[in-house]
């Protein structure tokens, strides 16, 4: 499956969730001070588990961070 990943191109042998997709990317867990969009779409937390990823998504990853 090839999705767009950051504005990366990845591929990947099995079908993912949105939430497997960012456990792996953030080596964590419980990942915390993040947002995803998925083709332009922000999604809920809660709803990372049951999305499914398909062929030429488009996932942004965004980090909150603390500054001034």
């Amino acid at each position: 499956m090839k999705i767009k990943l950051n504005g990366e191109e990845r591929v990947f042998d099995k079908e993912l969730s949105l939430n497997e997709l960012v456990q792996a990317e953030l080596n964590s867990d419980e990942p915390k001070g993040v947002a995803v969009a998925l083709n332009y779409k922000i999604i809920p937390k809660q709803n990372w588990s049951e999305t499914v990823l398909k062929e030429n998504d488009e996932i942004e990853i965004v980090h909150a961070v603390q500054g001034g």
